[in-house]
């Protein structure tokens, strides 16, 4: 898992998922809109794994205000 902050293009902040060297999913937050979107770079992605992703997403990515 990667956790890095994107503020040169899209503005906001991403947690990566990887199995070895691959991309398997992407959590990002904006800072510009407060939207989270999710992206899939595997088709057969355990639900057990994008939950995960997604709860780590909203305590790693989401300010605290």
């Amino acid at each position: 898992m990667v956790v890095g902050s994107d503020v040169s293009e899209r503005n906001g902040m991403f947690l990566e998922l990887y199995d070895a060297e691959d991309l398997i999913l992407e959590i990002f937050y904006s800072d510009t809109d407060g939207s989270m979107t999710l992206s899939a770079y595997r088709p057969d992605l355990p639900l057990s794994v994008v939950e995960w992703a997604i709860a780590e997403g909203k305590i790693r990515l989401i300010p605290v205000h």
